[in-house]
């Protein structure tokens, strides 16, 4: 029945975590349901607005600034 995560000596059930479709746990119905409607309302007309807006301006100086191990590409 999901997911269980550790934390010191009892396993709790994370509700972010579980990966079971069919869990019955209060918790888990309630955030897959509205997680899955607001990614359906919102996740597409935000992509569109954020290139619209130029979200990606300023990448390419980003990752040059960046001292990280990657090189940008």
């Amino acid at each position: 029945m999901g997911q269980e995560v550790l934390t010191g000596e009892r396993a709790q059930h994370d509700y972010r975590r579980c990966r079971d479709e069919d869990c019955q746990r209060y918790a888990c119905r309630i955030f897959k349901e509205g997680f899955g409607q607001g990614y359906g309302a919102g996740h597409s007309a935000g992509e569109a607005k954020g290139h619209a807006e130029g979200y990606d301006e300023g990448f390419v100086d980003g990752m040059a600034a960046c001292p990280g191990p990657h090189t940008g590409g």
